[in-house]
């Protein structure tokens, strides 16, 4: 790059320019276009976001069946205490 600031900012206006003026003559080729793929990139959003609230449903109702049963007062908490518990009823 120029070390003089002027012809940095030369350079910087006339690259700006060349790549303004290929968009617009891009534009006038693909211009019919724009539409259909704008509506194609809403369709995409409308799928993804139905297979989340699908995936999100799925995962819900998992969760919800394999929810663990209630522990009654009168059972164990764990099997340690399990264990413990019925090797001192031995004992006795």
């Amino acid at each position: 790059m120029p070390k003089n600031k002027v012809m940095y900012l030369g350079v910087l206006v006339l690259s700006a320019s060349v790549l303004l003026y290929l968009g617009a003559v891009l534009l006038n080729h693909i211009q019919w276009f724009l539409p259909w793929s704008a509506g194609a990139g809403v369709a995409l959003i409308l799928i993804g976001l139905a297979m989340e609230l699908r995936k999100s449903a799925k995962a819900k109702a998992a969760t919800e069946a394999a929810a663990p049963m209630p522990v009654s007062s009168d059972s164990a908490s764990s099997p340690a205490q399990a264990v413990s518990t019925s090797s001192q009823e031995g004992r006795e």
